[in-house]
């Protein structure tokens, strides 16, 4: 054991202000360890794990109540700031690609679990060592904790057989567990390197996908020439609403005005109409010709970019705050965490929203204190929806749920809840005034630093006496063991994904680490593919991703004995 002289003399040992020493530390040496690239591949915050592993062997402890608490805290903060990120787009995700993403998450868990029961009864191992083995292969605390209680239940005819038991299981699980961080690390990088992944095309293909679900919004002038569409008003036109098509600018009579629903439509009218390329091709050839004179540079009609951040108009449809007859102005263009949205009337506005409005000066000016347009408040996050939203989190892990053939009952935990919470709350955008937003850099700062102190405090858990522990008991095999389970069910199944289903390479590497639970893996793909679609991916799949190994380190426990 390390004498730290100088820390005992400055700081006392076991104090708080130690155990704040020696964690910061281990996180920055950690860092340091993981900005280093070797052949274009880096661990990131993952690096963390090892330097405190290595703390942990020198003895360089902190008080293991106080580590338990930083730990879940640091976890409810990781995955509550990943589930706002991902939860705008979750459910397009989830429609698209949920049921499949989730079926092969499915596959890699049971098969590892078969796999876990076959290599202990042919590598002969201690039986008691499975639902550990597993539960360190697929780093899920809780499924461990659920095999400790299942070994409680099986053996409770022989209570002196119980603590050996429940010892086994654990130091498999320790032994497991640093290369079940590490192992969806390497199965990305591999699918990389199998498949001869070039970044650059996978974007442009996920981009293409996108757009073929949610077509890219564009403009442009036309003008009337069909006779049989004078005199209808535009609310009315069946062309207009079937196509979501808005027309943001009319130029009749050398005057450049903004149509409301009341114009009425003649021959000669040249219109600036926003929609869908699809949409707005169609409409052209129904209704006329396009138009070489530009609407957008004539008269006294202005553009004028928003902010949505006002929130007594949240969630309420264009409809109903009619701008246009109020005002004069056209919402032309709404932008949503990227994404373009044809503005139709039925559209609700979010926090956030970046609003394109068309009108004259004096109504934009009324309909920018409508909406607020205060980039400010986007850049300060509110404490009291982040609490409130870990507060629900936390009780929504803590649900105890029955599932049929089992005597214990499970929860999702504090990984699954509040993750689940933020995804809903993010739907739900606000309560009032109390809105679930968080600014970009907020989040991204969220995001590290929770998993850095929760990688912190792993490695120191784990890291007491690991040598020692590895080289004596079998605990050799467990980690070669170990290392088998967490590897090869998740790269067969993603081999399959990738050359079967043709699933894109950002899309895969959010699910391998989604369909292991691997946090430090989602950070690896999100700098190798300079992407969030993996953090989409990930959240699709790691709620299941969860609660599966859960139930199935209690089966193992159940087959092997």
């Amino acid at each position: 054991m390390l004498n730290m002289r100088i820390f005992s003399e400055i700081i006392p040992a076991g104090s708080a202000a130690a155990g704040m020493a020696m964690l910061s530390l281990a996180v920055v040496l950690g860092l340091g360890l993981g900005a280093v690239r070797v052949r274009g591949i880096r661990l990131g915050v993952s690096g963390v794990l090892f330097s405190a592993l290595l703390f942990g062997q020198l003895g360089l402890a902190v008080d293991a109540k106080v580590l338990e608490f930083v730990r879940d805290f640091a976890l409810i903060v990781f995955v509550y700031a990943i589930g706002l990120q991902v939860g705008p787009g979750f459910m397009a995700s989830l429609r698209r690609e949920g049921l499949r993403l989730n079926l092969l998450s499915l596959a890699v868990i049971g098969l590892g679990a078969l796999l876990t029961i076959g290599i202990v009864k042919v590598a002969k191992l201690s039986r008691a060592s499975a639902s550990g083995l597993y539960a360190g292969a697929f780093t899920t605390t809780p499924g461990l904790a659920a095999g400790q209680e299942s070994l409680g239940h099986v053996l409770a005819g022989t209570p002196e057989k119980i603590l050996p038991a429940t010892e086994v299981a654990s130091l498999a699980y320790t032994v497991a567990y640093p290369f079940g961080i590490l192992g969806p690390i390497l199965v990305i990088a591999l699918l990389r390197r199998i498949f001869r992944v070039d970044m650059e095309r996978e974007r442009t293909a996920m981009v293409a996908a996108e757009q073929s679900h949610r077509p890219a919004i564009g403009h442009l002038d036309m003008e009337i020439t069909r006779e049989e569409h004078a005199g209808k008003v535009l609310k009315e036109h069946p062309l207009l609403r079937a196509r979501g098509i808005t027309f943001s600018r009319l130029l009749r009579n050398d005057f450049v005005i903004v149509p409301t629903g009341d114009t009425e439509i003649r021959v000669g009218d040249i219109y600036r109409a926003v929609g869908s390329k699809e949409g707005l091709d169609e409409l052209v050839s129904l209704m006329g010709r396009p138009s070489t004179t530009d609407v957008g540079s004539s008269g006294d009609v202005r553009r004028m970019d928003l902010v949505v951040t006002r929130t007594q108009i949240l969630r309420r449809p264009l409809r109903e705050l009619d701008l246009t007859r109020r005002t004069g102005v056209t919402v032309a263009r709404v932008n949503r965490s990227g994404i373009e949205l044809s503005p139709a009337a039925s559209l609700r506005l979010q926090f956030g929203d970046r609003v394109t409005a068309v009108g004259p000066e004096a109504g934009l000016k009324m309909v920018e204190a409508e909406l607020g347009n205060s980039p400010d408040t986007l850049n300060r996050p509110q404490l009291v929806p982040i609490f409130l939203g870990i507060v629900l989190g936390v009780f929504i892990g803590s649900i105890p749920i029955a599932l049929p053939g089992l005597s214990i009952k499970l929860r999702i935990g504090l990984a699954g809840g509040p993750m689940l919470a933020a995804i809903l709350l993010s739907q739900l955008g606000n309560v009032g005034s109390v809105v679930w937003y968080m600014p970009v850099a907020a989040n991204q700062l969220f995001r590290d630093f929770g998993l850095a102190i929760f990688l912190a405090c792993i490695g120191l858990q784990s890291g007491n006496h690991f040598i020692q522990r590895v080289s004596h008991g079998g605990g050799i095999d467990f980690v070669i063991w170990g290392a088998v389970i967490t590897t090869l069910p998740v790269l067969l199944v993603g081999m399959f994904a990738r050359r079967v289903l043709r699933l894109n390479f950002l899309t895969l590497s959010g699910w391998v680490a989604g369909a292991m639970t691997s946090s430090p893996s989602l950070l690896f793909s999100h700098d190798l593919t300079g992407s969030d679609v993996p953090a989409v991916a990930y959240a699709a799949v790691a709620p299941l991703g969860m609660l599966a190994p859960i139930v199935c380190a209690q089966l193992i426990v159940v087959a092997m004995n």
